[in-house]
C-alpha cells in the first residue's frame, strides 16, 4: 500500500510541475502589424485594433502606411481589425488601389485589395483572430 501512495504522490507531482504555467516574457507578448500600400493619392481614416484590443482611430492618412504594436493581454482571444476608408475632403481618383495587411507575428494573417468608386472614394475592411 506504501508503494502505491508513493507512486501517486511522485505521479501528482510530477505532472503538477509539467502544467506549470510558463511565465516568460516572450509568452506574454504578441506583435501585430497593420500596412497598407496602393496607388490611392486621397487621404484615409484608419481603425485598427490597439494594444488594449479596442479600436484606435488615425485620420489624415496617406499611403503607405503602417503601425505596430503588441498586444497587452494576448492570452485572450482578440479580434485583430483594419479599416480604411476616404476623408470627406480626401478622397483619391476612380480605379486606384488600396491593399491592406494584417500580421501576426512575421505571419501574413489576412490581406485585402480594394479599388476605388468611379468618384475615388475607398473602403477597405479586413479582420482576423488572434486567439
Amino acid at each position: 500500500m506504501n508503494q502505491i501512495l508513493r507512486n501517486f504522490v511522485f505521479l501528482f507531482s510530477f505532472i503538477t510541475i509539467s502544467c506549470s504555467k510558463d511565465d516568460s516574457p516572450s509568452s506574454s507578448s504578441k506583435s501585430i502589424k497593420y500596412e497598407l500600400s496602393g496607388t490611392y493619392s486621397g487621404t484615409l481614416i484608419v481603425v485598427y485594433t490597439n494594444p488594449d484590443g479596442v479600436n484606435q482611430i488615425e485620420d489624415n492618412i496617406s499611403l503607405p502606411w503602417s503601425k505596430e504594436i503588441t498586444l497587452n493581454n494576448p492570452s485572450a482571444t482578440t479580434a485583430i481589425v483594419l479599416t480604411a476608408g476616404s476623408e470627406v475632403s480626401g478622397a483619391g481618383q476612380a480605379n486606384e488601389i488600396v491593399t491592406g495587411k494584417i500580421f501576426i507575428g512575421t505571419n501574413l494573417k489576412k490581406t485585402a485589395t480594394i479599388n476605388t468608386t468611379s468618384i475615388g472614394y475607398a473602403s477597405l475592411d479586413i479582420a482576423t483572430l488572434y486567439e
